[in-house]
């Protein structure tokens, strides 16, 4: 026992003094050396920048409060003399005499003021308009407290003083010591922090005075002056107050504390920057010094390595352990490998016997070694020597292993070959990868995914171009759910808005937690990003839904700040932090809405979801209207058909094509309402034309591919046919053949439910679709309308002509009416009649036009002769 303990022993104190064992342990010390002394140096440049800006707040805040109590003294004393000369001279006679002996303040920078009992001003230098101020807090103040101490108010303007100005005032007291009224000095609020320095101060840094009462009588913050508001109790770690003894109130001095660190900031990158380039240079002369020992230390242990391998491989190992000749044809070449041992476990890993297994070769255990690379691997290892070491997926059936881990070492003659199953840690591998990167909570992408991602896309960007749509969320009012129903409520909101916002999104989009409540949403456009409103739209519609938590409906927003590359930067952190800038302007735009971070480089996704925005609106503000373009019969020159088109009246854009927000309102599925009312709309419009007497038409309605997929369509028409007391016959649905295509089974299904009831279909932009003619003999429709793009041309494109004609063609032996759209030019009309063609619509005969001007139309004289 002994002596093997001393053998193990040597063996390890062998392989310790070995330099390619030694050598790295030596550099890791150094590098731990060189990160201690740096990190040292860092923390004491810290401390040292921290005591600096003390010491400077601490001069600053000094040197303040002594100018503001210079200035507050002189105003004290002008107040006392005030007080003195209207005893003496009264209230008429006290300014005159001041001013006489020259006592009196610059009448630029402050104004003096003599107010009687009853609150009227009765003197004031410079001269201003007499007014009361009986309801001022300052004269309420001495007329309720017998007080001969000076009060300061807080900002306010009045009639005699439209600027926001500060009141210095005292109590003045008759010879019976009752209230007289009070002296007032007043001064611009800005005249207290006129002595702001930005090169101490700096752009974020306060200088101000602020009352024992909390409010601030004066502020100053780089250019923005402020005061009358309540100071904010998180004023920063580098600010201070003093009170000014006697007067009640407090100087403040504040400095920022990224000014102040950022001398020391660049410092500490420079010492991180230096000291990463010493250990590089120590890593790549380690890894040149370790490289060359291990060469010579590899060759040294090759064949005891071999040995010890063949030794571990045993009959009791874990691992499959198969012992493998070498079988070569006349011509010295290796055909196969003959399997002479193997172990227990390779026994059931294969399934077959041990006795089985030593009396077959490779090929024939495994066909499938010839053509998967198998036996090509193990060629090589035998011809360079060595131990081989790969993991793979198995797809050979024999072995019961979904990954398996290979380590093959040539000997003399053959191979040894130890398998292992390392499925179970593959699989725990790949759970542990998918914890890394995604939240536990909602199981969305977490923060280092995401920034993973966004690289990934940017540089797919910048290889194909396009545009990266960062947006930056924040839920509005996720702690006031947190705080008020708990944690467990908070966690149960962020997992139901994690999954609606997944729900709005395309598959090329990603979603992802950021942290807290805050969500990031990274979207793809191959062009500039327009497409992506409706998205954005979406996704803030989505959360404003309500929610039950705890038994109780709660509803939050959320503020929306969208940075797009490259226009608002180039790489993940510029793009994240400039969609963080842009949603707190949505947060401080009051919430609840999407704010981009460049509004001119955006202009036209701001306009869709300014329309998106308008589109709620808009139906039940009455701006939509609907526009009929008549059907002439071609060979009668009869109109016997309408086509209902809606057009939208904008309040401030003015009428908008229906190009423009019909796409948007499918997007955000408020096109099911807008087919809705445009059904309902041309029904009742197509019976008060014939309760007016003019002959029937037949009115088309444009079925959207999100209206006909809508389980309640067919149910929609009947109650518009109902409502508006027309017969069916009167109205036809137009289907575009794309929408028709995608759920063929159900989308035929529910064009029987609408043939059935006796209105009819058509099939609209005939042409531009995936339509086969076996499906299109099943469909349920009276009609084809060739679309304009295959009209345009006619006359002048053969191959256009030659697909009109044979859509003609086709829809006549299918029994099936031909309408043309889009025919504008006589020879396009020459053409359809010439060829057949039953119908057409077009500028040629008629734009679409107002329900008047088309029953005035249609009582022409020429139409009623038609």
């Amino acid at each position: 026992m002994s002596s093997t303990t001393e053998t193990l022993r040597a063996r390890w104190l062998r392989r310790g003094l070995d330099t390619h064992v030694s050598l790295p342990l030596f550099a890791l010390l150094l590098l731990v050396a060189i990160w201690v002394v740096t990190f040292h140096e860092i923390d004491a440049e810290r401390e040292h920048a921290q005591e600096a800006a003390t010491d400077s707040l601490h001069e600053m805040l000094g040197t303040y409060e002594a100018q503001v109590a210079r200035s507050i003294d002189g105003i004290d004393q002008t107040l006392r003399m005030l007080k003195y000369a209207v005893e003496r001279k009264g209230a008429l006679g006290a300014l005159p005499e001041l001013g006489r002996e020259g006592l009196l303040p610059p009448g630029v920078v402050f104004v003096v003021s003599i107010v009687d009992r009853n609150g009227m001003t009765v003197a004031s230098n410079p001269s201003a308009l007499p007014i009361s101020v009986a309801e001022q807090n300052y004269f309420k103040f001495h007329l309720e407290r017998d007080s001969g101490a000076t009060y300061v108010s807080p900002a306010t303007r009045d009639a005699a003083n439209s600027e926001w100005h500060l009141h210095f005032t005292r109590r003045l007291d008759d010879s019976n010591g009752n209230f007289a009224g009070i002296v007032i000095v007043e001064t611009d609020p800005a005249y207290f922090t006129s002595s702001y320095e930005r090169s101490r101060l700096g752009e974020r840094g306060m200088l101000g005075l602020v009352g024992t009462d909390g409010v601030v009588r004066a502020l100053r913050s780089g250019d923005k002056m402020t005061f009358g508001h309540k100071l904010d109790a998180r004023i920063g770690k580098y600010s201070g107050m003093r009170e000014l003894h006697g007067i009640g109130l407090n100087v403040l001095i504040g400095l920022d504390e990224k000014e102040l660190m950022a001398g020391f900031e660049r410092q500490r990158r420079e010492k991180i920057w230096e000291a990463g380039i010493l250990s590089g240079a120590l890593v790549f002369v380690t890894g040149l010094l370790w490289l060359w020992s291990w060469q010579g230390a590899r060759n040294r242990t090759h064949m005891r390595r071999a040995q010890e391998t063949y030794a571990a491989a045993s009959a009791a190992s874990l691992d499959a352990f198969f012992v493998m000749r070498e079988v070569r044809d006349e011509r010295g070449v290796i055909v196969d490998f003959k399997i002479v041992d193997a172990n227990v476990r390779a026994e059931q890993m294969t399934g077959c016997s041990k006795h089985y297994l030593c009396g077959t070769t490779l090929c024939t255990l495994i066909p499938e070694a010839r053509d998967n690379g198998m036996m090509k691997h193990l060629i090589d290892v035998t011809r360079k020597g060595g131990v081989h070491e790969q993991e793979w997926q198995n797809t050979v059936p024999l072995l019961r292993a979904r990954w398996l881990h290979q380590q093959v070492v040539a000997v003399q003659g053959g191979l040894v070959a130890i398998v292992r199953d390392i499925s179970e840690r593959k699989l725990a591998e790949e759970r542990m990868v998918h914890l890394a990167h995604h939240d536990t909570l909602t199981g969305l992408p977490n923060r280092s995914l995401i920034a993973d991602r966004l690289d990934m896309t940017i540089a797919q960007a910048q290889r194909n171009g396009g545009s990266v749509l960062v947006a930056f969320i924040d839920l509005d009012g996720f702690k006031l759910v947190n705080d008020g129903l708990g944690h467990n409520a908070g966690d149960e909101l962020l997992k139901v808005v994690a999954e609606r916002m997944s729900g709005c999104l395309r598959a090329a989009d990603t979603v992802g937690r950021f942290g807290g409540d805050e969500f990031v949403l990274l979207l793809t456009e191959p062009g500039s990003g327009v497409d992506a409103a409706p998205v954005l739209e979406r996704v803030r519609e989505a959360v404003l839904q309500s929610i039950c938590l705890c038994g109780q409906e709660v509803q939050v927003s959320c503020s929306i700040g969208v940075a797009v590359y490259p226009n608002d930067g180039t790489d993940a952190e510029t793009l994240l932090m400039n969609a963080d800038a842009a949603m707190y302007r949505a947060k401080d735009k009051g919430k609840n809405n999407c704010q981009f971070y460049t509004r001119e480089m955006n202009a036209s996704i701001e306009e869709k979801l300014v329309l998106l925005e308008g589109l709620r609106n808009a139906l039940d503000d009455g701006q939509f209207r609907l526009v009929y373009q008549p059907k002439v019969d071609l060979h009668t020159g009869r109109v016997f058909g309408v086509e209902a088109l809606v057009r939208w009246d904008h309040p401030e854009h003015g009428v908008i094509g229906p190009d423009r927000f019909i796409p948007l309102a499918e997007e955000s599925g408020m096109i099911v309402a807008l087919g809705e009312w445009v059904l309902r709309t041309a029904c009742v419009q197509n019976r008060a034309w014939q309760d007016a007497g003019l002959p029937p038409l037949c009115i088309s309605v444009n079925v959207s591919p999100r209206q006909f997929e809508e389980a309640r369509l067919v149910e929609r028409v009947q109650q518009a046919l109902a409502d508006s007391g027309l017969a069916p016959e009167w109205l036809e649905l137009e289907v575009t053949e794309g929408v028709i295509m995608r759920d063929l089974q159900q989308a035929v299904a529910k064009m029987a439910q609408v043939r059935a009831m006796g209105v009819s279909l058509s099939i609209d932009d005939f042409g531009t679709g995936y339509s086969s003619l076996s499906a299109l003999k099943s469909f349920p429709i009276s009609t084809l309308k060739i679309d304009k793009s295959f009209v345009r041309d006619l006359g002048r494109s053969s191959g256009d002509e030659a697909i009109a004609s044979s859509i003609i063609g086709l829809a006549h032996r299918l029994r099936l009416r031909v309408i043309a759209e889009g025919v504008e030019t006589e020879q396009q009309r020459s053409f359809l009649r010439e060829n057949g063609c039953d119908e057409m619509q077009g500028y040629l005969f008629s734009r679409p036009l107002p329900p008047a001007q088309l029953a005035a139309l249609l009582n022409a004289p020429a139409m009623q002769a038609a």
